[in-house]
């Protein structure tokens, strides 16, 4: 399981030790306005529509939605815009070598027609706080062109980019680095990061198990194993990899190797509601490869199992509860 999250970050800087009521009313409207703006910027970096630049004024403008976030790192972008909106939501995508992708909201902005971008009133206060989210999916985004930063005063790199540079060992930064990319769903490009850190030291922390993910995310399941059975001997209470092996197995279509494989992965798990959870999708993959294999009867057993592991709310859970709420 890809432990990936998605969470609105609100960094607020008041600078007097004591308010008045008007400074508390304009606090609490700045605290609702933060949570609106936030919300709507979720939904934007969650659209996953390449249209590239259909609207006649964003043709003018050079602004085409036709990347992913993970195109665009240390970037400048314009989020998904409903045609309905009149301003364009923009920030800076960048990774936080603590936390992965994320964008840093900068504001909003207008396009006449003339394609000409002007700064639309910002309705969160830069000097009150700062609007980050961090990015789960591989949402779409336009990249700003050139004359949209000298339009929009903005600088190529904003300056506070430099708090979040990288200060691990350059092996350790491929690993991380090809671990947001994992986590983004951008694997094409997490494996150039892994396979070189591989090579220079495959005893990295985590550097097998990311590189084993990023061959299945692939389609290269062979590979997958490859890197991960050796690793799988020297540790084999490390349930991520098992998980890696086991989907490897399945999509080999090594069915009997598959059930061994997940069998090893399920009693490595707690029971805990995380190790139930895990359980219950270990269980329903078993329950697929013993379909495969035509054995119904343990076919049926593990299904059952999954049902009765997923904690409510699960995956797995709403697989069999489809129709609760």
């Amino acid at each position: 399981m890809r432990r990936v999250w998605i969470v609105a970050c609100l960094a607020f800087s008041f600078f007097a030790a004591a308010q008045d009521s008007t400074q508390r009313k304009d606090d609490a409207k700045a605290d609702a306005l933060a949570k609106q703006i936030s919300s709507e910027l979720l939904s934007a970096v969650q659209q996953n529509n390449l249209n590239g630049a259909s609207d006649p004024i964003e043709r003018a403008a050079g602004l085409s939605y036709e990347v992913h976030m993970s195109d665009c790192e240390n970037r400048w972008v314009a989020l998904y815009h409903k045609p309905e909106d009149r301003d364009y939501n923009y920030g800076f995508v960048y990774i936080d070598p603590q936390a992965g992708f994320t964008l840093h909201f900068g504001g909003s902005f207008t396009i006449d027609s003339y394609g000409k971008y002007s700064p639309a009133p910002n309705l969160i206060p830069p000097d009150k706080m700062t609007l980050k989210i961090r990015l789960e999916g591989n949402g779409v985004a336009a990249l700003l062109p050139p004359r949209a930063l000298i339009q929009l005063g903005l600088p190529e790199k904003p300056d506070w980019l430099k708090y979040y540079e990288d200060e691990t060992d350059p092996v350790t930064r491929k690993v991380n680095w090809g671990s947001f990319y994992n986590g983004i769903g951008d694997s094409h490009r997490a494996v150039d990061y892994l396979e070189s850190a591989y090579r220079e030291k495959p005893d990295a922390p985590k550097v097998i198990f990311e590189l084993a993910y990023a061959y299945n995310a692939l389609g290269r399941p062979e590979d997958a194993l490859r890197v991960s059975k050796n690793e799988f001997v020297k540790k084999p209470k490390d349930e991520l990899l098992c998980r890696e092996m086991g989907f490897a197995y399945l999509n080999l279509k090594s069915y009997k190797e598959a059930t061994e494989q997940y069998q090893s992965c399920v009693a490595l798990c707690d029971d805990s509601e995380a190790g139930r959870a895990e359980k219950s999708e270990l269980a329903m993959n078993l329950s697929s490869a013993y379909e495969r294999l035509g054995d119904m009867r343990n076919r049926d057993a593990w299904l059952e199992k999954a049902k009765g592991w997923a904690p409510k709310g699960s995956a797995v859970y709403k697989y069999f509860h489809p129709n609760e709420e």
